[in-house]
């Protein structure tokens, strides 16, 4: 996981628009209620400054779903917000050795009666070693807040180069392969953990309730990348989500099902500083 930290900077280097679209899965152990949403994010830099050895950047990524949930008595809200702030920092401690650091705060719910219960974080360390010249040893840890179960997961991975067209990088869940097919055409293939937190605020059985939701799931993806200069590319591709949970949180409610596997559609443009 740490390997989000490594590519942090190249994220925070670029404008990244997309719209992304989830199908209807079925909440497993319900009577029928399904899941769906269609998700617009933009992403975009805000700072960079490289002094001697250092590097600090920092990003904004804003993202708006469209949430379709068919049983409004256990959730009626239709649209869930989330904004990220990214932090990045890396130390260049000798030719062969960085050190890397992400902190990512998240405010993220309906925005309707925002508070501090909306916050949550993600945090990053750790270090790149470099073998080779296409060999890169990745080594650190991941922090993140949930529902009521903080998450710590150790990590470690690889980035390895075997050509000038293809790269692959590994580290615990994360997979990221890609393979230049021509020098404007890019195939990019991938797995990892996806989802979010919400804090929601609505009315259940005549009573105003704070209800916090996570969805999540692990996704596997594929998609094509065409850079039609040296700035500008679009991209288009599809995934498929599984292991996939759905948790409600509430004074007077809970609920933590499993939900059906189900595709992913995504679209996008992207401005390479």
């Amino acid at each position: 996981m740490v390997v989000n930290a490594q590519k942090g900077m190249s994220d925070l280097a670029a404008i990244r628009l997309a719209y992304e679209n989830g199908s209807d899965r079925e909440i497993k152990g319900t009577a029928g209620t399904e899941v769906g949403y269609d998700q617009l994010e933009i992403r975009t830099p805000v700072f960079f400054k490289e002094v001697g050895d250092w590097k600090f950047a920092a990003g904004v990524r804003y993202q708006s779903m469209d949430l379709d949930f068919t049983d409004p008595t256990v959730l009626d809200e239709d649209r869930l917000h989330s904004l990220d702030l990214a932090f990045f920092l890396s130390k260049k401690s000798s030719d062969t050795l960085d050190w890397l650091f992400l902190f990512n705060p998240t405010l993220a719910g309906d925005y309707e009666n925002t508070d501090s219960d909306a916050f949550n974080y993600l945090t990053i360390a750790g270090a790149k070693w470099k073998q080779s010249d296409n060999l890169q040893w990745i080594f650190g840890a991941l922090y993140t807040t949930g529902i009521g179960d903080d998450l710590f997961v150790p990590a470690i991975g690889l980035i390895w180069e075997p050509s000038d067209r293809s790269s692959l990088v590994f580290a615990g869940p994360i997979i990221r392969y890609s393979y230049q097919l021509t020098d404007s055409l890019a195939l990019k293939l991938g797995g990892q953990f996806v989802g979010n937190r919400w804090n929601t605020e609505a009315v259940y059985g005549g009573s105003l309730e704070e209800r916090n939701v996570r969805f999540r799931s692990y996704r596997i993806n594929a998609n094509i990348q065409w850079n039609f200069d040296e700035n500008h590319s679009v991209f288009v591709g599809g995934g498929y989500d599984f292991a996939g949970e759905f948790e409600i949180e509430s004074p007077t409610f809970n609920m933590d099902r499993d939900v059906e596997s189900g595709g992913v559609f995504e679209i996008g443009y992207q401005y390479q500083f």
